[in-house]
């Protein structure tokens, strides 16, 4: 890194610095970086709590994925095409030769559990990433748009009127960042 232009001691440390961090992703968000076809964010979450790491997913049939919340057969198919091909076998094997690791996530049980959460707007103490995570944590569901199930919609600044109309119309709960803040904490 030296050798590039621009790049000194210090910002070279902080970049190794910087790739090291990352080498501990959260299971659900590496499996779902994985890029594996029906495979959302929220199913990422849902496979790494029933199966707690990819070795244990990997080996994993259709059948048993099926019976996973929020996977049906199309999704099982999709997970088991993509572990079975020998490309994909080859990347996994590269992370793991290269030191990544994902960890499991701690759901720790709380007032969240199961309750659903929707932001709109822009979080000043968080960005949305590390909202979901927290959500998540504390066993609650991160959804990205409001739906008839959603408990909360958590409301920034600078928010978009869609959202805001669909929770007022469902009758769904709003809270500001601040309340959010409360109940996470």
């Amino acid at each position: 890194l030296l050798k590039l232009e621009r790049f000194a001691e210090i910002s070279s440390a902080k970049l190794i610095s910087a790739i090291q961090a990352k080498k501990e992703p959260t299971l659900p968000r590496f499996l779902y970086a994985l890029g594996i076809r029906h495979v959302g964010a929220q199913t990422a979450v849902d496979l790494a709590k029933h199966f707690g790491s990819v070795e244990k997913l990997k080996v994993a049939g259709i059948e048993e994925l099926a019976n996973v919340d929020g996977v049906g057969d199309v999704v099982a198919e999709s997970i088991v095409e993509w572990f079975g091909n020998p490309f994909n076998e080859r990347l996994l094997h590269k992370f793991n030769k290269h030191g990544v690791k994902p960890t499991a996530v701690k759901h720790t049980s709380s007032e969240l559990s199961g309750k659903k959460f929707v932001i709109t707007g822009t979080l000043e103490a968080m960005d949305r990433e590390q909202a979901r995570e927290k959500i998540l944590q504390l066993g609650g569901v991160f959804q990205s748009s409001v739906g008839k199930d959603t408990d909360y919609l958590v409301v920034g600044k600078n928010v978009g009127e869609s959202k805001l109309e669909k929770a007022e119309a469902l009758g769904i709960k709003q809270i500001s960042e601040k309340e959010f803040i409360n109940q996470i904490s």
